[in-house]
């Protein structure tokens, strides 16, 4: 078996942490997610994801560069 590198060893770890949950998480935060995107503050977070889209080009079709143009 050929043995990963350092990088795909962290990659890897990443991968498991976000399957499993990151534990960092505090159970205060992962409430204020759960009001965010499904309780009382859904309409709040949408409005703020809609002022963002429409600030940025990218993200809103505005932007005139093409691929790869930096």
């Amino acid at each position: 078996m050929v043995g990963m590198s350092i990088g795909e060893e962290l990659r890897e770890e990443r991968r498991r942490r976000r399957r499993a949950g990151d534990p960092r998480l505090s159970p205060e935060g992962k409430e204020l997610l759960r009001r965010m995107t499904t309780g009382d503050l859904v309409d709040e977070f949408q409005a703020g994801l809609d002022a963002v889209q429409i600030s940025d080009p990218l993200l809103n079709g505005d932007d005139d560069r093409k691929p790869n143009d930096d």
